[in-house]
């Protein structure tokens, strides 16, 4: 019996370490705030000591975020520098802030939300390297803006750099990019047969039909139409984001389904009422069977 308490006992402290290693892994991985620099110079190091080398140095009334703290430093990212300040020299921290940046989407599948909140509406799904407009932040969430969308963006899946990234990433990010990756938002959303709008759910070519209307592009409605009547044709092998994908089940007789081309050999399409708005591969059997042929709209 008294092995079994002592083993008993053992295997609590284990389980009671592990969750303090946890708790405090997971409290660390969002940012805890914004502040502001109140002094005329600010040394920001690469070490939270005076002895860590000078990566760059702030200045008054700059705004830093505050990814943690060790000690009397504060970890810190700002102007697309991350480094360690001394807290005694950043005034006004809160976890509700607003200032102006950009960051950089970290991670694949990064979803933008309507509220700082995991319980928010999904309003886009971005991949690494995405640049966005950042506004403040708001309990460990930024505050973001991307191609005339509005949102929140937990703080530890982006990292943040100087605000003119923001212009130059725009001019680099292709009309299909920017039509892809507004497209993968909508995956999750229901199958309806003749719908094409996000309120009532879509069937295959209203998705794409209601998508590239959202940039100012007019194609036509149903799946066959459009591959007859819109863009340029472009094979397999130079599929770009943005570019429309056909299929056929009749052996070829005519098109039967749509989607749209998001990269990585991957596309977003409205199947069936059974699975709705997926992303599906085009390497798989049933796609490799059936593929019809590709259009190019944007670009």
């Amino acid at each position: 019996m008294k092995g079994f308490k002592k083993l008993l006992i053992t295997i609590l402290a284990i389980s009671a370490i592990s969750s303090a290693v946890l708790i405090g892994a997971s409290a660390a991985s969002a940012a805890q705030g914004a502040g502001t620099v109140s002094c005329a110079a600010l040394n920001v190091r690469t070490e939270a000591s005076t002895s860590g080398s000078i990566a760059a140095t702030l200045h008054s009334g700059d705004t830093v975020v505050i990814l943690d703290k060790t000690g009397s430093w504060y970890h810190i990212s700002s102007g697309g520098t991350a480094g360690y300040v001394s807290s005694m020299y950043i005034k006004d921290v809160e976890t509700t802030k607003d200032f102006t940046a950009a960051g950089k989407v970290d991670g694949s599948d990064i979803r933008m939300r309507s509220t700082p909140s995991t319980s928010g509406t999904v309003l886009g799904t971005y991949t690494a390297g995405t640049i966005m407009s950042v506004a403040g932040i708001s309990d460990g969430w930024y505050k973001v803006s991307y191609n005339g969308q509005t949102g929140y963006v937990r703080s530890d899946y982006l990292t943040l750099t100087d605000a003119s990234a923001v212009a130059v990433s725009v001019a680099a990010v292709s009309a299909g990019q920017q039509i892809a990756d507004y497209a993968r938002q909508f995956a999750g959303y229901r199958y309806v047969y003749g719908a094409s709008s996000p309120k009532v759910g879509f069937d295959c070519s209203g998705l794409t039909y209601y998508v590239f209307n959202q940039f100012g592009y007019s194609i036509s409605r149903t799946a066959s139409q459009q591959y007859r009547n819109n863009g340029t044709s472009v094979s397999k092998a130079d599929l770009q984001p943005g570019d429309l994908v056909f299929f056929s089940s009749n052996g070829g007789a005519s098109v039967t389904h749509v989607g749209l081309y998001i990269g990585g050999g991957s596309f977003v399409n409205a199947s069936t009422e059974k699975t709705g708005v997926i992303i599906s591969s085009l390497s798989s059997a049933w796609y490799t069977k059936t593929w019809y042929g590709a259009k190019r709209i944007a670009g």
